[in-house]
């Protein structure tokens, strides 16, 4: 009897251990239908082999219908920009820099459906952006990257559609 509560006992520990155990990991070509998977290194890789923009570089580094995902890299301000449906979502990956939003973009011109560049703002709200840093800009904020400290590299989210109703507004601080 002893024996058999001893045997019940592993098989249960052994179960348990077998359901916790965490999922073989798959290759990037055995992902399920509807996920992305970008490697580190492959950011790293967009970065570094992108073209030079106005203050910057980057691309596209992941999308789909309804958002893209750009990883960036400024060692300089770049234009100031105001998007008529498009949400940002920016994480700071690494480095600081000033961010201003709000106010008048300076020798505005329409540069694509939707979308606004002009040299700078007037009367917006400098705010110090840093390493883990998370920032989201609503479609018709104008925000441009005034100064960067060094270097700056972020990812920004861009989700496609105009602005949401009713929604309720995250705070500034946790």
């Amino acid at each position: 009897m002893a024996l058999f509560r001893y045997a019940s006992g592993l098989l249960s520990l052994a179960l348990a251990l077998v359901w916790a155990a965490p999922s073989p990991a798959v290759s990037a070509d055995e992902v399920p239908p509807g996920v992305q998977i970008v490697k580190g290194a492959a950011i790293a890789d967009k970065i570094e082999r992108a073209a030079p923009s106005p203050g910057g570089r980057g691309g596209v580094i992941a999308e789909d219908e309804d958002w893209r995902v750009h990883a960036t890299e400024r060692d300089a301000p770049g234009l100031a920009e105001m998007h008529e449906g498009d949400t940002d979502v920016w994480y700071v990956l690494a480095g600081g820099g000033t961010l201003v939003t709000g106010g008048a973009i300076v020798d505005a011109s329409l540069t694509g459906p939707g979308e606004h560049r002009g040299s700078a703002i007037r009367g917006g709200t400098e705010i110090a952006i840093a390493t883990g840093d998370l920032v989201s800009i609503r479609p018709g904020v104008p925000h441009w990257i005034k100064a960067v400290d060094g270097r700056l590299r972020y990812l920004t989210v861009k989700v496609h559609g105009g602005p949401s109703r009713g929604r309720r507004r995250a705070s500034s601080s946790p």
